[in-house]
């Protein structure tokens, strides 16, 4: 029987690097986006220590640089798999106003515009092949930091905050989740497909700690938040479980479907935040 591939960005700690331990245990041929090759190797350990047979590829890459999501893309396209689950974990938070190298504010480049280039360029991919195709990406509940969609200032050029700024992200994870559900269904109408995002709950990982304000927040309120596996539950409920076969366009919580807010199921919003986002990947 054919190894059903995943693609898995952010797996070198938290949440992803959970996942990963965990798909490899279910036979999946992973492929993972990392940034350092020294953490690369810390993860892969873990991974082989639970299953040495696992198969486990590295893509090699920093998400917060378009070029690199491109090259990444292409390397995966020229093992000529299709995919059939693509798991978009990766994720920052900046307490500052940051731009990357395309000049993208930081949070948005890389909890949305990766992932929305990423998958533009495997789309074709996660359409073909014999089994079934899930999409799982890591949205949050901090969504409801903000009550609509910024898309005239996607870049936070005028009065960045980061709590609207992060949500913001986090509300772009949901609307992509939902014009790609769209999307693919339109693609290949004939083909069992389950694009949905997930809230993991406050987990203690690595995320928001790029600064030492955040570190030390991060460090005081640790104690209280989840482990990365119980983040990574409902990632993995909606990438392995049978009852999750067809359905599309969810926001789920504890492995439960919740509602979202008005705002977050706009699927004009969601359309114009898909062409937004081609142009500025462009």
């Amino acid at each position: 029987m054919t190894k059903k591939v995943c693609l898995l960005t952010g797996a070198t700690s938290g949440i992803g690097e959970a996942a990963a331990i965990v798909l490899a245990e279910k036979n999946y041929d992973l492929y993972l986006v990392a940034r350092s090759k020294e953490k690369a190797t810390i993860t892969e350990k873990l991974i082989k220590e639970k299953t040495p047979a696992a198969n486990v590829h590295w893509l090699y890459g920093d998400l917060a640089k378009l070029d690199d999501v491109r090259a990444m893309a292409n390397e995966f396209l020229a093992t000529g798999k299709a995919i059939d689950l693509l798991f978009h974990n990766a994720g920052v938070t900046c307490n500052k106003r940051e731009l990357t190298i395309d000049g993208n504010e930081m949070m948005f480049a890389v909890n949305h515009l990766a992932p929305f280039l990423l998958t533009e360029m495997l789309f074709d991919k996660l359409c073909e092949g014999e089994h079934e195709t899930r999409v799982v990406v890591t949205a949050s509940g901090a969504y409801e930091f903000v009550k609509e969609f910024n898309l005239a200032d996607v870049n936070w050029e005028n009065g960045f905050k980061t709590f609207p700024a992060y949500g913001n992200s986090k509300l772009a994870n949901i609307l992509f989740t939902k014009r790609l559900a769209k999307k693919m269904l339109e693609k290949a109408p004939h083909k069992s497909i389950a694009v949905n995002c997930f809230h993991p709950g406050f987990v203690g990982t690595n995320l928001g700690t790029q600064s030492t304000f955040g570190k030390i927040i991060m460090g005081l309120i640790r104690p209280f938040s989840r482990s990365s596996l119980k983040g990574a539950e409902t990632g993995l409920f909606l990438a392995t479980d049978a009852s999750i076969a067809g359905k599309n366009g969810g926001y789920y919580f504890n492995c439960k479907q919740k509602t979202l807010k008005p705002y977050a199921c706009d699927n004009t919003m969601a359309a114009d935040l898909w062409q937004k986002s081609r142009e500025m990947v462009s």
